[in-house]
């Protein structure tokens, strides 16, 4: 492949530096071309040196030498080959040849440092470090490089002028950088594989008063990967005047989300959006839901925040995962915090389809929503983080008091809130309570109306809360979870309604935890073939449908029962029952 002597000209005001290419067979190719806004002719650098970088991958993924005419600064035309035989040794090429025909001597009188910046965790965390260095080491300037993409120019302008709002906050100036080397090699191979040559001769361009120049790495800079911003990759594509380095090459991805939480400005103006129609973060593209998960790991307090869209562990778990996500994944399956556990089991089970990987059972699946505290889930994986240290263990039995169940108990350090609660509530001014969320799954569930309504028949008024939007299910409910925790602590009793099955594990810690007595109701069958099966103090909390207007709940009779619940129930602990259980 031969690359002309490269030519520029003024063109919308910009200059436009244009390098004509052939094939090895002499068919012309399409030029490399880079664009510099005319207001910042002091950093261009004409020659041909800036389009070695891009060229020995276009002439690697041809399969072809190269021949360039040049000007090539000498460092440069010293690096290129090295560059070629790394890439022939990394996908399995014949050896390829670099020819320059004329080579010079750059001085080194770079007294400023650039940094391709585009808002993302990875600029952003180099950033920060680079603010914190002594003059002459400090970066001075940003620089946003537009490859030939789908993204409209509307587009790439605001993510642009967002640039510009951080750099006027900190003083530094913006080089607005476009190129076409990017659309020359995307036919060739994944944009990953050829992003940081197209990247580093868009960058040198524009060098011609730097130092050095700096190019995030999404990793240490100790890894190799053979794609991306590798240090054998980019190290050798250097000059006379400026070095080409790998930004931050200390940090991890995780210490690098977490160096943005020292930054308000980094969190506030963070860009790492994958969905070419906007110029915000959309929330729900692989780029955004990965960093929302990383900032919860990190422990940003509303990891969605600047986020157009909420954390919805329902279209993580949709997901279609390719094989370049692996390194995010093991750090976030195995990082997020119990408060995320259901985002977790989510990126572990589009993880899990995308690797062909069954599904396995796990505690909390398919629970009612939680309304006065912590989701069953979240339950099982605190228990088990406090006694395995991991978030998961095998699931042999499912969750409940009959017979062959796993027992879930309240967490060691609330046996004594519990006690205490326990003692003062027969003094509560209602009787009953029911709060329970009436829509499930998309369909309206009325009984716990109805329950209600008979509760108050037989027993007076007592507090109701039915959250659920029949359109809009999935959503919170209005009252959060210190506001159901209150109304709670004014009722004797928690009823639910149940048809079927074992005592409903969430609804009795919730009641518990609280104070109350957990009451489920249930059809006089059901009810009389679950009392058979549960232990002789938890029998009481089974109460048929029939024998509602014949409950005792006035203060002693609740007391008479709710005593040997709390000692049963507080007899062991979630840590002990789920550890056991896992183990059985």
């Amino acid at each position: 492949m031969r690359a002309r002597s490269p030519v520029t000209r003024v063109e919308a005001g910009h200059l436009v530096v244009r390098t004509e290419l052939e094939a090895a067979d002499g068919t012309p190719l399409a030029p490399l071309e880079v664009r510099v806004p005319i207001a910042q002719a002091d950093l261009l650098d004409p020659t041909a040196t800036p389009g070695v970088a891009p060229l020995v991958m276009l002439a690697a993924v041809r399969g072809e030498d190269l021949h360039v005419e040049g000007p090539v600064d000498a460092r440069m035309a010293t690096g290129a080959p090295q560059i070629m035989a790394a890439l022939a040794d990394w996908w399995d090429l014949p050896p390829l040849a670099v020819r320059v025909d004329d080579v010079y001597d750059t001085p080194a009188d770079g007294d400023a440092v650039g940094l391709f910046f585009t808002r993302g965790v990875d600029s952003w965390s180099t950033l920060l470090d680079l603010l914190d260095e002594p003059p002459g080491d400090r970066v001075t300037h940003l620089v946003s490089v537009r490859q030939a993409s789908p993204i409209t120019q509307a587009v790439q302008a605001e993510i642009v002028a967002g640039h510009r709002l951080v750099a006027a906050e900190l003083g530094l100036e913006v080089v607005e950088v476009e190129s076409s080397a990017q659309a020359l090699l995307s036919t060739h191979r994944r944009g990953i594989d050829t992003a940081a040559p197209a990247l580093t001769g868009a960058g040198l361009q524009v060098a011609g008063r730097m130092h050095r120049l700096m190019l995030t790495a999404g990793h240490p800079g100790h890894v190799h990967t053979s794609t991306g911003v590798d240090s054998a990759l980019i190290g050798p594509l250097r000059t006379g005047r400026t070095e080409v380095v790998a930004g931050n090459p200390e940090r991890t991805r995780g210490q690098r989300v977490a160096h943005l939480l020292d930054s308000p400005l980094a969190r506030r103006s963070l860009q790492v959006c994958g969905t070419e129609g906007t110029a915000g973060s959309c929330g729900r593209c692989g780029p955004c839901l990965i960093t929302m998960a990383e900032l919860a790991i990190a422990g940003d307090p509303d990891p969605a925040a600047g986020f157009a869209a909420p954390i919805d562990p329902e279209h993580v778990r949709q997901m279609a995962l390719g094989p370049e996500m692996g390194p995010f994944m093991a750090p976030i399956i195995e990082g997020l915090p119990p408060a995320y556990e259901e985002l977790r089991r989510a990126w572990s089970d589009a993880w899990d389809r995308a690797n062909d990987v069954a599904p396995r059972p796990r505690w909390g699946e398919g629970a009612p929503p939680t309304l006065a505290g912590a989701s069953l889930p979240q339950r099982v994986a605190v228990a088990l983080r406090a006694t395995t240290g991991q978030p998961v263990a095998p699931a042999p039995a499912p969750l409940g008091w009959r017979e062959g169940a796993v027992a879930l108990r309240p967490a060691l350090d609330l046996h004594d809130e519990i006690r205490a609660l326990a003692d003062a509530a027969p003094g509560r001014p209602h009787a009953w309570a029911v709060v329970e969320h009436h829509i499930r799954d998309g369909a309206r569930d009325g009984h716990q109306a109805d329950l209600a309504l008979a509760l108050a028949g037989h027993h007076g008024p007592g507090p109701t809360y039915l959250p659920g939007i029949l359109w809009a299910h999935l959503d919170p409910p209005v009252l959060d979870a210190v506001a159901v925790r209150t109304l709670l602590r004014t009722a004797r009793t928690r009823l639910w309604w149940r048809a079927e099955g074992d005592l409903e594990p969430l609804r009795v810690l919730e009641a518990i935890e609280q104070g109350c007595l957990p009451l489920q109701v249930m059809p006089a069958a059901a009810a009389l073939d679950l009392a058979r099966d549960l232990p002789p103090a938890l029998v009481p909390l089974v109460v048929s449908d029939e024998a509602l207007a014949g409950l005792d709940l006035n203060p002693a009779a609740v007391a008479s029962r709710l005593g040997p619940v709390v000692d049963h129930l507080l007899s062991g602990s979630a840590e002990h029952d789920l550890l056991t259980g896992a183990h059985a």
